[in-house]
C-alpha cells in the first residue's frame, strides 16, 4: 500500500485531479450493470430487446472510440472528459422517465458514446501531463482509479437497485455531475507544470512516429486476444460457474474479489517495479501469465486451482493493460496519440460483444475446446509472437 501511496504522491497535481475524478466517476458505474434487468421489470421489454438495447450502448461505446481522435485533437481532451460526465448525467437522469423504446435505443447508444468518450479523453490527459520514463506507472494509477470505483460502484448498485431501481440511475448521475464539478474548478486552479510530469502535449512524442501503422496494427492484433480472455469474466464467469460446474455461487463472489483485491494493492507497485523494463519484455511476461491463468481456469472441477488460476490472470491483467496502453503511446506521434488510444479502447469494446455469444457457442459444443482453455493458448501463442516480432524494427519498437 506505501508503494501504492508513494506513486499516487509522485504524480503531478494535474494527473492526481484526473486520479480523482476517475474515481469518482467509475463508483457511479451502477446503473449499467443493472441495464438490462432494469428495463425488463420498470420498463416491461422483453429479455430480446433488452439485450438489443445493450448491445446498442455498446455500439454507442466503440463509434465513439473511432471517431475520438478527431474530436479530442479539435476540442482538447478536457473538454471531452466534462462534456462526457455532463452528458452522462443528463442521459442518466432523462431515461428512468422514458417508455418509448425506440427512444431508448436512441439514448442507450448515445449513453454508450458519452460514457465511452471518458476513456480515451483520460488517457489523452495522462500521455499530456506525464514523462515517457513515468507513463506506465502513470497508466496504471489511471486503471487502480477504474478498479477501486469499479469495486465500489456495481456494490452500492446492488444494494439501491433491490429497493428503488429508479434511484439507481438518479445516483449515478449526481456523482457523474460532482466529478464534472470537480473537473471544472479545480481544473482552472491546478497548475499544469506542477509536480513530477511534464505537461506539454504529447510529452516524449515526436512530430512523426517511424514504421506507426504496422507497427500500430500488430500491437492492436496483440491486444484483441486480450479483450476478448479478459471479457470472460464480467460476462460469463457467473454463468460459467453455475451452470457447467459443480463448484457453489459463492464462488463467482470470491474469484471478482480476489481479482479486486490484487489489482488494488499491486498493480502500481508492481509496474514501478518494472518500469525498467521494456514494453515487449514486460508485455511477454505479462502474457504468460495471463495465458496460463485462463488455461487453469478451464479446470474448474477443482475449487483451490481455478482459484490459484485467478491469481496468475490477474498478474497478467496488471501488467498487460499499463504495457500496451504505454506502448501504443510510444509508437505514435503526438498528432496520432489520440486516434490510436481510441483504436486501442476500441478494441475493449470489441471483446465484450463477442465474447459472450462466442464462449456459450463453444461451451454448447463439447467436441470444441473450452473457452478459458482456448484463451489461454492463445495468450501463450501470443507471448511467443511479441518475443519473436520484437526482433523487427518494422514491426516493433524496440527502444519503448
Amino acid at each position: 500500500m506505501m508503494g501504492t501511496y508513494r506513486a499516487l504522491r509522485g504524480l503531478n497535481a494535474r494527473l492526481q485531479l484526473l486520479f480523482l475524478i476517475t474515481l469518482v466517476f467509475r463508483m457511479g458505474t451502477m446503473a449499467f450493470p443493472f441495464y438490462a434487468a432494469y428495463l425488463i421489470h420498470q420498463h416491461a421489454v422483453s429479455a430480446g430487446t433488452a439485450g438489443l438495447l445493450v448491445g446498442v450502448y455498446g455500439a454507442g461505446a466503440l463509434f465513439v472510440d473511432l471517431i475520438i481522435g478527431g474530436v479530442i485533437k479539435r476540442f482538447s481532451a478536457n473538454r471531452v472528459i466534462l462534456g462526457s460526465l455532463l452528458l452522462n448525467a443528463v442521459l442518466l437522469l432523462i431515461i428512468p422517465s422514458v417508455e418509448n423504446t425506440a427512444v431508448l435505443f436512441v439514448l442507450s447508444f448515445l449513453w454508450g458514446g458519452c460514457y465511452e468518450a471518458f476513456t480515451p479523453a483520460t488517457f489523452s490527459e495522462t500521455v499530456a501531463h506525464s514523462s515517457s520514463e513515468s507513463r506506465k506507472v502513470a497508466f496504471s494509477c489511471n486503471r487502480l482509479a477504474i478498479n477501486i470505483g469499479m469495486a465500489i460502484g456495481p456494490l452500492l448498485g446492488s444494494l439501491i437497485f433491490l429497493s428503488n431501481a429508479d434511484a439507481v440511475f438518479y445516483l449515478n448521475a449526481a456523482l457523474s455531475l460532482v466529478a464534472f464539478i470537480a473537473c471544472l474548478w479545480f481544473g482552472r486552479t491546478v497548475p499544469v507544470t506542477q509536480g513530477a510530469g511534464v505537461a506539454s502535449k504529447g510529452n516524449g512524442l515526436p512530430e512523426s512516429a517511424m514504421h506507426e501503422r504496422s507497427r500500430l496494427l500488430v500491437i492492436l492484433l496483440a491486444a484483441l486476444p486480450v479483450h476478448i480472455a479478459y471479457a470472460l469474466p464480467p460476462t460469463f464467469l457467473s454463468a460459467y460457474i453455475i451452470n457447467y460446474t459443480e463448484l457453489p455461487a459463492y464462488y463467482v463472489g470470491i474469484i471478482f474479489f480476489i481479482n479486486a483485491l490484487l489489482v488494488i494493492l499491486f498493480e502500481v507497485p508492481i509496474n514501478q517495479r518494472m518500469s525498467h523494463l521494456s514494453s515487449s519484455r514486460s508485455l511477454v511476461a505479462g502474457f504468460l501469465m495471463a495465458g496460463v491463468g485462463f488455461f487453469l481456469m478451464g479446470f474448474s472441477h477443482i475449487g483451490a486451482l481455478l482459484l490459484a488460476a485467478t491469481v496468475l490472470w490477474s498478474l497478467g491483467e496488471m501488467v498487460v493493460f499499463p504495457s500496451i496502453t504505454h506502448y501504443v503511446s510510444s509508437i505514435s506521434s503526438r498528432h496520432t496519440v489520440d486516434r490510436n488510444l481510441g483504436y486501442y479502447s476500441a478494441g475493449v469494446n470489441i471483446g465484450v460483444m463477442i465474447t459472450p455469444p462466442l464462449a456459450f457457442m463453444l461451451m454448447s459444443q463439447p467436441s470444441l475446446p473450452s473457452p478459458w482453455l482456448l484463451a489461454g493458448t492463445v495468450l501463450l501463442l501470443f507471448a511467443v509472437a511479441v518475443g519473436v516480432m520484437k526482433g523487427s524494427a518494422v514491426l516493433w519498437n524496440k527502444e519503448a
